[in-house]
C-alpha cells in the first residue's frame, strides 16, 4: 500500500486554474483549489507505504517551501495545515487522486478576494537562511494578529545578521526610498527621540515579549486603542523592511519557472538560468476571466 498525503492549506489570492501538477525539488504535486467558503485548498503527493515517516516529513517540508514561495511572490496569506493521508494501491497516479480529508479555512475570506494569479512563477530559494525567512514572511502575513506579526518580521531581520537595530538605522538613512512605507507612517511612528532600530526592538519587540518591564521602559497595553494601533502601524512598517532585507541582505533574487520539457512530460519548475538557456514552454498559460468563470472559478 502506498499513502496518497493530504497537505491542506488556505491561500488568499485565488489562482486561474482549480487544478495544477507540478514537480518541485524532487516531489510531484497535484493541486487542488477548493471552494474557499467551505473549505481549504490541498495539495496532494503520493508516499511509497503507508507508514514512511521519513519521506511524509520529506514531503511536507518542501510543500511547505512551495507555499512560502507562492506566498511570497504572489503577496498572498496563506497557512498550511497538519499533514493527513489515506492508503491506496502502489499503481495510484496523481491524475486519478482526488482530496478525500476536507479541512476548514483558517483565514477570513471576506467579500473581496484577488484573483487570477498563477504558480508557474516563484522564487528560487538557494540558502537555508532565505527558506527560513520565507516561512516567517509566509506566517507573518497570514497571521489575524499584529503583535505575533511583527515578532515575526522583526526575527527575519536577525537571520545572519547579529545587528539588526543598526541594520534598520542604517537603511532608514541611506535607502529609505527602496521602502515600500509613506512618509505618512514613518512620521506617525512615536520614536520619542529614538532611532527606529531602538524603537522597533525596545518598545515594540521587548515591549511584546515582555509584558513586565523595568522602570522607564516602554509597556505594552494591550486594552487601549493607542498601543493597538501603535502597533500595528509599525508592523506595516516592518513588514518592508523585512520585504527588502530578503530581497537584499539574504540576496533571494533568481526565480524558477514551472516548464514542460516534453510533452506529455509531467510539469517541473526549473531554474532561470536552464530556462533561459532552453527556453521551455511554460506549462500552464494564464487564463482570461471569461476562461476562468466558465471554469467555475471558486
Amino acid at each position: 500500500m502506498a499513502c496518497l498525503m493530504h497537505i491542506g492549506f488556505d491561500n488568499s489570492s485565488r489562482l486561474c486554474r482549480n487544478v495544477y501538477y507540478f514537480e518541485y525539488k524532487g516531489i510531484r504535486f497535484k493541486l487542488i483549489q477548493n471552494n474557499i467558503r467551505k473549505w481549504c485548498d490541498t495539495l496532494l503527493t503520493i508516499i511509497p507505504g503507508r507508514n514512511n515517516e521519513k519521506s511524509k516529513n520529506k514531503a511536507y517540508i518542501i510543500a511547505s517551501e512551495f507555499l512560502s514561495a507562492l506566498s511570497w511572490e504572489n503577496n498572498s496569506r496563506v497557512t498550511i495545515h497538519p499533514p493527513g493521508g489515506a492508503g491506496v494501491k502502489e499503481d495510484y497516479r496523481l491524475k486519478q487522486a482526488k482530496s478525500c480529508i476536507f479541512d476548514l479555512p483558517r483565514i477570513p475570506t471576506g467579500g473581496s478576494r484577488a484573483v487570477g494569479y498563477d504558480i508557474c512563477h516563484i522564487p528560487e530559494i538557494e540558502a537555508e537562511e532565505q527558506r527560513n525567512a520565507l516561512v516567517l514572511f509566509r506566517e507573518a502575513l497570514s497571521s489575524n494578529n499584529d503583535y505575533l506579526a511583527f515578532l515575526f518580521f522583526w526575527q527575519i531581520l536577525e537571520i545572519g545578521n547579529g545587528d539588526a537595530i543598526g541594520w534598520v538605522n542604517r537603511t532608514y538613512h541611506k535607502d529609505r526610498n527602496k521602502i515600500r512605507s509613506s512618509n505618512d507612517e514613518f512620521e506617525r511612528l512615536p520614536l520619542n527621540g529614538k532611532s527606529l532600530g531602538n524603537y522597533f526592538y525596545d518598545d515594540c519587540r521587548n515591549a511584546i515579549a515582555h509584558i513586565k518591564r523595568r522602570v522607564g521602559k516602554v509597556g505594552l497595553k494591550l486594552d487601549t486603542p493607542a498601543d493597538r494601533t501603535r502597533i500595528t502601524l509599525s508592523t506595516w512598517v516592518i513588514k518592508e523592511f523585512a520585504r527588502f532585507y530578503i530581497k537584499d541582505k539574504l540576496k533571494l533574487q533568481k526565480h524558477m519557472y514551472l516548464v514542460r520539457k516534453y510533452r506529455p512530460r509531467f510539469p517541473v519548475f526549473i531554474s532561470e538560468k536552464e530556462w533561459k538557456r532552453f527556453q521551455w514552454p511554460i506549462a500552464y498559460k494564464r487564463l482570461s476571466l471569461d476562461k476562468m468563470r466558465k471554469k467555475r472559478w471558486r
